[in-house]
């Protein structure tokens, strides 16, 4: 309980601190000036504040009331904070460079709310969750929805189509789309609400009918209506053989 709320605490903290209070031209002022950048301290400064108010309230409630321990996770807040957005704004900027910028982050306040809370407690309960088969089995239920199902609707399709592939497309685009939907399609059955699947392949529907409409290739119709029901298929079996298994 303590260290779910210190942790979902500090990550609260931090996407206030980085999303809300943070404005666009102290991003770009960091981007642009780096380590010289005022608004990057100022930043820092604002993360020190929110984290240090919320490790103070979480200590003295719940913690062994140690001031020093708060000074000290506040400042290691401070320094990565410091270091990880410094070294975002030498890197390129695009998707890749933000998410490890907030995975390191989350990292650094999980191992602060790791050590400030029970570490045995959070170790135990970690692993007793890991090593659940139910919870071996979702894991097995996403890893197979993702690379082997797309390899066996590829090589269905190329043995069916006899090497019809879509042009004009993005390279790849088509299998990124296939996973996506494939994981949503999943989650949605783990959780049964299949409603959830139904909602996703009508919206698929809609914006796919316009590219299908107008296009006169029989062929191309096929194709997709191939994937789609294959990927759909597969889906829905492994889904409905996880669910079943868990519950064994």
């Amino acid at each position: 309980m303590s260290f779910s709320l210190l942790i979902v605490s500090l990550i609260l903290a931090h996407l206030i601190a980085d999303f809300y209070w943070q404005p666009m031209s102290w991003v770009h002022d960091r981007n642009t000036r780096h380590f010289r950048a005022s608004k990057l301290y100022l930043h820092v400064l604002t993360h020190g504040v929110s984290s240090f108010l919320v490790l103070l309230l979480w200590e003295f409630n719940y913690g062994w009331q140690a001031l020093s321990s708060v000074v000290i996770a506040t400042a290691v807040i401070m320094v990565t904070h410091y270091v990880i957005d410094l070294a975002k704004s030498y890197s390129s900027k695009g998707v890749v460079p933000f998410i490890v910028d907030q995975l390191a982050h989350l990292v650094v306040l999980l191992l602060l709310a790791i050590w400030l809370s029970d570490n045995d407690e959070f170790f135990t309960h970690s692993w007793e969750w890991l090593i659940q088969p139910a919870t071996l089995w979702v894991l097995c239920g996403y890893l197979l929805v993702l690379n082997p199902t797309a390899v066996f609707i590829r090589m269905m399709l190329e043995r069916i189509t006899s090497g019809f592939s879509a042009t004009g497309s993005l390279p790849a685009a088509g299998q990124s789309i296939g996973m996506l939907e494939r994981v949503l399609m999943l989650t949605f059955i783990l959780l049964d609400q299949f409603a959830g699947v139904g909602f996703l392949l009508a919206a698929k529907s809609v914006f796919r009918f316009g590219d299908l409409s107008a296009s006169k290739d029989k062929k191309l119709t096929e194709y997709v209506m191939l994937g789609t029901l294959l990927s759909v298929s597969m889906t829905l079996f492994i889904g409905l053989a996880v669910n079943y298994l868990k519950a064994v």
